[in-house]
């Protein structure tokens, strides 16, 4: 008989105790690291450089597949086609690329669309490696120097407002595009956030503990001209906290809250609060899981998110609609017989776009076959509704199999991942234009429990 590891059954009510309580012994003196999906297939890295030879070996290599009429006036695409780093230009219809070996993830534009920063991945497993900045133009590649180690995704961000990364790497190190780093705080943080106007950064770290059982996270803010940290909150009972933004306005923050620090526990759901800067009482706001581009912040300030327990991605989710600074949470109906996932705001916030998908029910933790699994992903369908639930309306001639909708500065169109490529199409429906792929990289759909990102390979900028 063969054995599918992607099957998976549901823990017995009378097991649950025994559960929780090796879960807390695995799991106690472990930082918290979410599980994610399965990296790229792994190329040789022998150059010390980005301009080198071709990979050779039995791979072809082959142009990215690129429509750039269907990406005119859009902005700027960066994007990984078979391991290496390319550009589309939306005013040009141009398509640069910028590598010519080694692996990279992880693209990220600077705040003017001047710089990419990205992974040269090194260890294929874990996904982490070098640090590496490049123009727009191709020109200027260099690894980053100065940083005690190799990087992972989720570690660096750009400033809001200017050409500067923040890097979380045994402490905060600010990286100019241009210059050396610099290292803002000596705490090891775990997560950190920019505020929007550029001027500060949130982090959350471990405190120092003698008993690792009872270690606490605490929540700190520090100016990045300098300063001391101002410490925010400290979590109660020994608990984990992790940042994740900046209210809008700047008046306050999110973060996710959890007991213990437990990847498995955190990987079935956390609460979310809601703090506003001066104040000691945060806000509970709602429960969900910590998947990037699960949260959705409107300019207006409200906060769109999937709510619901359990790490499968077929159940138990839906939207919410929530006002960060006063906490209210307004939870918005599902499609019939569907879970609502991946949220996009329209840039006025007045509209939301998702997708949705067959609910499966709580029993079910796996599939069978490789053939259940394609049925399952076929009905994940592309929907537009208002923020107040009213209006819902599935896009249909987007097609089946829709992942990660996300909506055009001007509102006119939404780009979506469908087959394996990205696709555009106009919010009130329409003939979609295919703007890039298919990949010849294919992700594996199962991803984690049913959750697949495609940010590790596409960034998308916006003037």
């Amino acid at each position: 008989m063969k054995l599918d590891m992607r099957r998976f059954s549901r823990p017995t009510i009378a097991g649950i105790g025994i559960v929780i309580i090796l879960v807390a012994v695995l799991w106690l003196n472990h930082l918290l690291q979410l599980p994610h999906h399965n990296p790229l297939r792994p190329l040789p890295i022998e150059q010390t450089d980005l301009r080198g030879s071709q990979p050779s070996g039995n791979l072809t290599i082959t142009s990215p597949d690129v429509n750039p009429a269907a990406f005119k006036n859009q902005g700027d695409l960066a994007f990984i086609w078979q391991d290496l780093l390319y550009t589309l230009d939306g005013a040009t219809g141009e398509v640069k690329q910028l590598t010519e070996s080694g692996q990279v993830s992880q693209p990220a534009w600077s705040h003017d669309g001047q710089w990419l920063a990205f992974i040269r991945v090194t260890d294929p497993q874990a996904g982490t490696g070098p640090l590496w900045l490049v123009r727009r133009d191709g020109s200027q590649a260099h690894q980053v120097q100065g940083l005690p180690g190799p990087v992972a995704g989720g570690a660096f961000s750009w400033s809001p407002t200017d050409n500067v990364l923040a890097v979380t790497q045994n402490g905060i190190w600010l990286v100019p595009a241009e210059g050396e780093p610099n290292r803002l705080s000596q705490s090891g943080a775990c997560y950190l956030a920019w505020s929007p106007d550029g001027r500060s950064l949130a982090y959350n770290i471990t405190l120092p503990s003698d008993e690792p059982q009872n270690r606490t996270d605490a929540l700190y803010t520090i100016a990045v001209d300098g300063g001391q940290p101002v410490e925010r909150l400290t979590a109660p009972q020994g608990g984990m906290l992790q940042v994740t933004a900046w209210w809008p306005d700047g008046k306050g923050l999110l973060y996710w809250s959890a007991p213990v620090h437990s990847s498995s526990l955190a990987a079935d759901g956390l609460d979310l609060w809601s703090l506003r800067l001066g104040d000691t009482g945060p806000k509970l706001l709602t429960k969900g899981l910590t998947h990037k581009g699960w949260l959705s912040l409107s300019p207006q300030g409200n906060l769109l998110m999937v709510t619901g327990d359990w790490r499968i991605v077929w159940a138990r989710k839906s939207l919410a609609a929530i006002n960060p600074a006063s906490g209210t949470v307004r939870d918005l109906k599902n499609p019939e017989d569907c879970v609502a996932i991946d949220p996009a705001f329209s840039p006025d916030g007045r509209r939301i776009a998702f997708v949705a998908a067959k609910n499966l029910g709580d029993e079910v933790w796996g599939f069978d076959n490789d053939g259940e699994l394609t049925d399952w992903v076929a009905t994940r369908t592309l929907w537009v509704q208002n923020l107040d639930g009213s209006g819902a309306y599935p896009l249909t001639d987007a097609g089946a199999g829709v992942f990660q909708p996300f909506w055009s500065i001007g509102g006119d169109h939404i780009l979506y991942v469908r087959d394996n490529a990205l696709w555009s199409i106009e919010p009130g429906g329409g003939k979609p234009e295919k703007v890039l792929g298919p990949f010849p990289e294919q992700k594996e759909l199962f991803g984690f429990y049913g959750f697949v990102s495609y940010l590790d390979m596409m960034a998308w900028r916006q003037p």
